[in-house]
């Protein structure tokens, strides 16, 4: 062989060697690529105490405790505040996708919710649903693509109607925010209503941004319903509770929140909540495991919990552990592995996850203490009962969702 063929050769291999090199490097920094998913939320406005910065701090947690990678790869998580907007909302969540996030969680406001469904389902990724609580994300606009893991508004009602209807509340008068969320808890509740032998006598709806609610609730006074039923967001109860109180409506009528969380009862103080019944997934206070990981989440965020941003760090750990079993990207087999398995947490024991993507479990029955029964800041409620999964949410419905058999 010549020393010029040698030569050609040896620098032949040379090439087929650093080529290989070449590719090996490549494939490891394609694994290296941060494994992306997002918190899509009201990050700055009206409704931030009810998720907030405060469910993204969850999420982080989520993320170390797991170990900070998947699939070889880096977790990155990425934010976006929709401002309670749908075109901004649905923009970022497009935008998401579009960058690789993998699944998007929380979401909140109905109307962009609803657009993110949608999109989730058209681009084969996940959604996660945490603030959000339209029941029609498992009914009429259910989606393979969807869980809604919190709460809906008929759990949420369950509580209030019972509590209400033990009392002796029969007729009711609703004020509802007038957009999807409302439209579809007044609903519910009133089914629940005339389920229980009462009757609803009438309803007066307000637009998102309002504040003052005198009109109304003179109206739902001079109805004289036994219970005013409040079918409106988080943000607005508190100051329907107060006015109300302004007008002494509460000596003869029950004022009931079809929504309510830990930090609406601490804007408005035990003097003023005291007494209201709620029903809900979570309490900080509840046992060992909760005080633990409100203890760790305090320690960061320097506030205790609320239902949705306790349930952001169990639906982060449930994925993240689906996505690890299935070993790949593959949507549609994590989501299948996430309805298959259990789920077990500090807020959540042996939660299922149903077909059109409801995740059932036990809901605390919850009552706002006396100022005298609190032993601290955050000492608010006092568990009165619990429903059983099965009656805290309202059944699959096959006429409404494709997926129910």
């Amino acid at each position: 062989m010549s020393g010029r063929h040698l030569g050609t050769t040896a620098a032949a291999l040379a090439l087929a060697l650093l080529s290989g090199t070449g590719t090996s490097v490549s494939v490891r920094a394609q694994d290296a690529k941060p494994f992306k998913i997002g918190h899509l939320s009201d990050l700055s406005g009206m409704v931030v105490d009810l998720s907030g910065p405060g469910t993204t701090t969850s999420m982080r947690m989520a993320v170390e405790d797991f170990g900070g990678k998947v699939l070889g790869r880096p977790i990155e998580l990425v934010t976006g505040d929709h401002l309670n907007k749908p075109d901004i909302g649905i923009s970022l969540a497009r935008k998401f996708y579009d960058e690789g996030v993998h699944a998007i969680f929380d979401v909140g406001i109905t109307s962009v919710a609803l657009g993110v469904q949608q999109l989730a389902r058209e681009k084969n990724r996940a959604v996660i649903f945490l603030s959000t609580s339209s029941a029609d994300l498992t009914g009429k606009n259910c989606s393979p693509n969807g869980i809604h893991w919190t709460y809906d508004n008929y759990s949420q009602a369950n509580g209030a109607v019972r509590g209400a209807q033990e009392r002796g509340g029969k007729s009711w008068y609703f004020l509802t925010v007038d957009y999807a969320f409302g439209v579809n808890s007044e609903r519910d509740a009133t089914a629940m209503v005339k389920a229980g032998g009462g009757s609803v006598i009438g309803s007066a709806r307000h637009p998102f941004e309002t504040t003052d609610f005198s009109s109304d609730l003179l109206k739902a006074q001079s109805s004289g319903a036994q219970v005013i039923g409040l079918a409106t967001t988080t943000v607005h109860i508190a100051n329907i509770v107060k006015q109300s109180d302004d007008f002494g409506i509460r000596a003869n009528q029950t004022i009931a929140p079809l929504s309510l969380t830990l930090h609406d009862v601490k804007a408005m103080g035990l003097k003023t909540a005291q007494g209201i019944v709620s029903s809900n997934p979570f309490y900080w206070d509840e046992n060992d495991q909760t005080r633990a990981f409100a203890k760790r989440y305090f320690e960061r965020f320097k506030k205790y919990p609320n239902e949705v941003q306790a349930s952001a760090y169990g639906a982060v750990m449930h994925y993240l552990n689906a996505v690890k079993a299935v070993g790949s990207e593959d949507t549609t087999a994590i989501l299948a592995k996430m309805k298959e398995t259990p789920i077990n947490d500090f807020m959540t024991k042996d939660g299922t996850i149903r077909v059109d993507g409801r995740v059932l479990r036990e809901l605390k029955v919850l009552q706002v203490k006396k100022p005298d029964e609190s032993k601290g800041e955050w000492d608010l409620y006092k568990i009165v009962g619990t429903i059983p999964a099965n009656e805290a949410f309202g059944p699959a419905d096959p006429s409404a969702c494709p997926l129910v058999k």
